[in-house]
């Protein structure tokens, strides 16, 4: 891989309560690292700087371990877009593209990064990788009632990292935005976002289950 771009930075968040999960999930264990360690690992390859969102009582606690990796650390919000927004305050204002990861995606490939950064340019404001749904999707009413059959060839799953050109991100987010991924905050604020092929192995670790294969993952390689 070439050397990354002077003016690319990551930010990754980690910020997560782990509800779902039943604990702190971006710290659970990995082959010896914590799931937030796999993550910046990689963002800092394919970029100048990370920037690392945790909660904010990890941040206050002395014992907390910085990743390898990590250009700084800074406490996150009460919603992902709060938390975002707190690592955008700690990039660089010369930085002209910042992907945003989640911690949860630990095998996110550096190739994956180069792929959206490269394909973020005049023309769009963000690129985010996406893969094709293999299962029929059904559009439900608040009774379960179906109300339509989308056409699955035109749906994409999509994952991070996402890479946004700085002052596109920057506005979307100063305008308050919040949804469960940055492209859809720059969508609502007038962006145009475009899916590249996203990776199978780029899973998103949500519960026991998904950390038992990610377990089995690394064991294999």
């Amino acid at each position: 891989m070439s050397a990354p771009r002077n003016d690319v930075w990551t930010i990754v968040v980690a910020g997560g309560s782990g509800s779902r999960f039943g604990g702190l999930k971006q710290f659970a264990e990995l082959s010896g690292r914590r799931m937030v360690d796999w993550a910046v690992a990689t963002a800092a390859k394919a970029s100048a700087g990370v920037v690392v969102v945790v909660p904010a009582d990890v941040a206050k606690d002395p014992d907390f371990v910085a990743p390898a990796g990590a250009s700084a650390v800074v406490a996150g919000g009460s919603t992902r877009s709060e938390s975002v927004r707190c690592g955008l305050a700690a990039v660089p204002d010369d930085a002209t593209v910042i992907c945003v990861h989640d911690a949860a995606r630990p095998f996110a490939t550096e190739e994956l990064f180069a792929t959206v950064i490269r394909a973020v340019n005049g023309a769009v404001d963000a690129a985010i990788p996406g893969i094709e749904v293999a299962d029929t999707v059904k559009v439900v009413d608040a009774t379960g009632r179906v109300v339509s059959t989308p056409d699955r060839s035109h749906l994409r799953a999509v994952q991070t990292p996402q890479a946004f050109r700085a002052d596109a991100l920057r506005a979307a987010h100063a305008a308050g935005g919040e949804a469960t991924d940055d492209a859809a905050v720059v969508e609502a604020n007038g962006g145009i976002v475009v899916v590249v092929q996203g990776e199978l192995d780029n899973r998103k670790i949500t519960g026991s289950a998904d950390l038992e294969w990610a377990r089995r993952l690394v064991v294999a390689e």
